[in-house]
């Protein structure tokens, strides 16, 4: 639970320090990719998840919510 715990908080920090730069897609996935596998999920399992809920979380901000998220190394392709 600790590691769990620690991931978390790590993790947020890397968010707010890198998605500007690098975006929010590379930061996210890597994000949650880290977290499964912290949390035990294999990475067969981790690395789809992960890219597909990132791929979710943006269109859910992106479209629905109409909340823009950094683009970062991605901003020329940028929809």
């Amino acid at each position: 639970p600790r590691a769990g715990v620690v991931a978390v908080l790590v993790g947020l920090l890397l968010y707010v320090l890198l998605a500007d730069k690098l975006g929010f897609h590379l930061v996210g996935a890597f994000l949650l990719v880290a977290w499964m596998r912290v949390l035990g999920a294999a990475w067969i399992s981790a690395i789809p998840l992960g890219l597909i809920g990132t791929l979710v979380i943006h269109l859910a901000f992106y479209q629905a919510l109409r909340a823009p998220l950094p683009w970062g190394v991605f901003e020329r392709w940028a929809f």
